[in-house]
């Protein structure tokens, strides 16, 4: 308790300050998340006895990224091309080696490490390119900071006193009230937000309340999907965290995989709305 107390004192400025600052830190810290997690998700894989293309998988991972910021995420061609590029050096390897065995499973598995942590995590750089880019980011973690902790407060409390079955076998500990109580309470944290620290999205009651469900409803299921997934991965691999990098907290992926989600579906949503 005391390591995780620390971590979270330490830890939570810096990534304020990353997120509001923007530019070459917030660039920095993506490349931490990015390769940092896009490692743990491979390990993952090797620890069930499956392989990847550990090296051009990781190559490509942090390619995306960088691109993405230097390009101001405006040319999505050039995201495609890296994607197509790696699987391009996959399949060559696989041909001139003649290794046939597991070539669709091990490549897929490579892709799969790829798009999931690096392209949607990358979302975040995109995101900080939008006006007030930056306290879009921050409201979008704190609304799933406050999704996490009510869904857990709320499941603690009253789970399965409604529902008397679990919400998933994927992650047995989890109920249908605390799933449904993490919606609601991330409507009120987005209402909250929205009108008090970022009335620029909206100008009106009505759109206040709008907004304040979009967010609200997108995040926390978005969050809280991300965070099944990857309960999924890990109970699919057998292991308990996808690292040990943040001591008390786990890995990358373990203390990321609800923002995985959210930054790439409530870009889309959000730039469909806006």
């Amino acid at each position: 308790m005391k390591s995780r107390i620390i971590v979270a004192l330490i830890g939570i400025p810096i990534l304020i300050f990353v997120i509001l600052f923007g530019g070459i830190p917030l660039l920095i810290f993506t490349n931490f998340v990015v390769g940092i997690g896009t490692w743990e998700f491979y390990r993952m894989i090797e620890h069930s006895g499956r392989r990847v293309h550990k090296y051009v998988g990781m190559l490509a991972s942090l390619a995306l990224p960088n691109y993405i910021f230097w390009t101001q995420g405006q040319k999505v061609e050039g995201e495609i091309a890296i994607l197509i590029f790696a699987m391009v050096l996959m399949f060559l390897e696989r041909v001139f080696t003649n290794r046939i065995e597991h070539a669709s499973t091990e490549i897929g598995n490579t892709v799969l490490g790829l798009i999931y942590v690096s392209y949607f995590f990358s979302h975040i750089l995109k995101w900080s390119f939008w006006d007030n880019g930056g306290q879009l980011i921050l409201l979008l973690q704190i609304m799933v900071w406050s999704c996490d902790s009510f869904a857990y407060f709320i499941g603690i409390s009253i789970g399965r006193k409604i529902f008397k079955r679990g919400f998933t076998e994927i992650s047995p500990k989890k109920s249908i009230e605390g799933f449904l109580g993490g919606i609601l309470c991330t409507i009120l944290a987005a209402y909250l937000l929205l009108k008090y620290f970022t009335l620029f999205l909206a100008q009106t009651q009505e759109e206040l309340l709008i907004f304040s469900l979009i967010l609200g409803v997108g995040v926390s299921l978005a969050a809280q999907i991300g965070d099944l997934v990857e309960s999924l991965f890990k109970r699919e691999c057998g292991i308990k965290d996808s690292g040990k990098i943040l001591a008390g907290h786990g890995g990358i992926l373990d203390r990321f995989d609800s923002m995985i989600f959210v930054l790439p579906i409530m870009y889309y949503i959000m730039g469909a709305v806006l």
